[in-house]
Order: structure tokens, then C-alpha cells, then sequence
């Protein structure tokens, strides 16, 4: 784990229990919004936005003996993983895993409303680009006047 320094991104559960950071020169890989039953009932939301980077950008700096780890598919508990606070029920972040061109790549996905600064939230880096999974949306996806894409 990296030592936390004062310009990387800081966040937390809901108790506060759990912290993270993420490195300053972090540049999400994935930023979005996502519509599809597994994300909406994981976290209790008609959708829910997350922003994956790469796993060394991300560190728990507090807490970690707190988190636990869900995955309903066992089959891919390897691949794919929530993490969350036992103590409040937070999701802090997922775990993903996947092997392109022979690369095995890590990724780690988190929650913008968990950052400490909700001006860093909304700026244009950590933003939603797109919207995915639409056709399991519960939403009328006509309230969204973003004009971002939609999979």
C-alpha cells in the first residue's frame, strides 16, 4: 500500500471505517452509468456509477480487516469480486480481472459519491462517459438529457 499524500483522491464507506486513495495521476480506464439487475440490486439503486482504473492506482488505507467479498456467480469469484464494509454494508469497490492478448489485466472500480471531495466527483475526468446495459434498465432512460452513450 502506497502512503497517502494529500493530492491523491481520498474516500470512504458510509461509517467511515473504511478508507481509500487513489493516486493523483489516476485516469479512469471505464466511467459510467450502469443499468443491469446484478449492479442495481448489489446496490440497492435504479442504477449506480463506478469509474475502474488500474489496481496499483487504488489502495484501502484504513479498514482493510473490515472489508468482506461477494460474488453471486461462484464461477467467477476469480474474475469478478464486491467488496464492501462489514460494518455499515457500504460497497467500497470491485474487483475485476481479465486477459486481453494474452495480458492479464486488474482493474479496481469504485463509487464516486464515496470521494471526500464531491467537486472531484463531478469534474470532467471522473464524469460518466457512457450508459450500459440499458435494455435492463428499470428507468425511463429519457430523464437522462446527457447525451452520453448508451450500450
Amino acid at each position: 500500500m502506497r502512503a497517502e499524500q494529500s493530492d491523491n483522491i481520498q474516500g470512504g464507506c458510509y461509517c467511515g471505517s473504511v478508507r481509500f486513495s487513489i493516486a493523483a495521476d489516476t485516469k479512469p480506464l471505464l466511467a459510467g452509468y450502469c443499468h443491469c439487475k446484478d449492479c442495481r440490486q448489489a446496490h440497492s439503486a435504479p442504477v449506480y456509477q463506478y469509474v475502474y482504473m488500474d489496481q496499483e492506482k487504488f489502495s484501502i488505507t484504513d479498514g482493510k480487516d473490515l472489508l468482506n467479498t461477494y460474488t453471486r456467480n461462484k464461477s467467477l469469484k476469480d474474475h469478478f469480486r464486491r467488496y464492501f464494509c462489514s460494518q455499515c454494508g457500504s460497497k467500497v469497490y470491485n474487483f475485476m480481472h481479465y486477459n486481453r492478448d494474452n495480458n492479464n489485466i486488474n482493474l479496481c472500480g469504485t463509487f464516486p459519491s464515496l470521494f471526500d471531495d464531491q467537486k472531484i466527483a463531478m469534474s470532467n475526468i471522473w464524469s460518466p462517459k457512457k450508459h450500459v446495459h440499458c435494455s435492463e434498465s428499470i428507468m425511463d432512460l429519457e430523464c437522462f438529457t446527457d447525451s452520453l452513450p448508451r450500450s
